[in-house]
């Protein structure tokens, strides 16, 4: 089989349609049709099922994705040990991560990288906290970074940072001065938050909850960069974690303020990998700067 019916086959279980991968791979819908087609024959059996809403893989289908993502892993490995004996750090480099360090740590960290080795790839993908530790389960990505330590086997912590929570709101708040806050103080104020998918969430809720307080939640969302529009638009409160509001802290686009010391217990960002994964070189590389990087590094 050609490495290129890999690539087609992959495309279309990973966005679940021939014309999107078609996009990505920038081939034709109908080259990738005929692929899928030959691949069915080959196995006689049926890889897709063809729904309304996507392409589906049936049973067989997930098998041979797994084998055939496998493959392609150790056809990039390959590859990037004959580019390390020719001297060249290159490669693809796959992550996973949650979304509140993004901006302000991994980017940076990735451009800073790609400066000092401009041949090497980075894909990844923004996720809620399971999704970042099964995508590293299932050996989709290099390393992945993610928020608190439940215990999984397989994965082996590289770095914790100790992450506190900041209240941010807009300047024109009530609030705004306050050197600190506790959260009774947030009583009497209309909250935006991130939805109860989000262990900053759900640390905030179990923090009210074991103090007997109520506050009013007027608007939830699953995305912290639009969590902030919202709050400067309406003139809410939010609560994130301190490095997803570093680059307006630095910039003084809101107000930041500390809460109070053990108001809401501080949480545990985590850099990891799966046990056992081979790593190339790029990915040793840049899990070693982030391993060293202050995580609320400002921009």
């Amino acid at each position: 089989m050609q490495i290129s019916m890999f690539k087609y086959f992959l495309a279309v279980a990973e966005t679940g349609s021939i014309r999107q991968a078609s996009l990505t791979l920038h081939v034709s819908a109908s080259a990738i049709s005929r692929q899928i087609q030959n691949l069915e024959h080959s196995f006689q059996t049926t890889l897709f099922d063809r729904c309304a809403d996507g392409m589906l893989l049936t049973e067989e289908g997930k098998i041979l994705a797994l084998h055939m993502q496998r493959t392609m892993r150790e056809m990039e490995l390959a590859r990037a040990k004959i580019d390390d004996l020719h001297g060249l750090t290159a490669g693809t480099v796959r992550y996973a991560t949650i979304e509140g360090v993004v901006r302000a740590w991994l980017f940076p960290a990735i451009a800073d990288f790609q400066t000092l080795y401009p041949l090497v790839k980075f894909k990844g993908f923004i996720s809620g906290a399971e999704a970042v530790y099964q995508a590293l389960e299932n050996d989709q990505v290099d390393f992945g970074i993610t928020m608190h330590d439940d215990f999984y086997p397989d994965i082996g912590i590289v770095e914790k940072f100790s992450t506190p929570f900041k209240a941010a709101m807009s300047h024109q708040h009530p609030l705004a001065q306050c050197k600190t806050l506790h959260l009774e103080d947030l009583v009497p104020y209309e909250l935006t938050m991130l939805d109860s998918t989000f262990h900053t969430r759900r640390a905030l809720d179990l923090s009210l909850s074991q103090k007997g307080l109520n506050v009013r939640i007027g608007f939830e969302l699953n995305h912290i960069e639009l969590i902030k529009v919202h709050v400067l638009q309406t003139g809410n409160i939010t609560i994130l974690p301190d490095y997803a509001v570093s680059h307006e802290k630095q910039h003084n686009k809101m107000a930041i303020v500390d809460i109070a010391e053990k108001e809401i217990p501080f949480a545990t960002t985590i850099l990891c990998v799966r046990r056992g994964r081979i790593l190339t070189k790029a990915a040793q590389e840049i899990i070693n700067k982030l391993r060293l990087r202050p995580i609320t590094l400002p921009l």
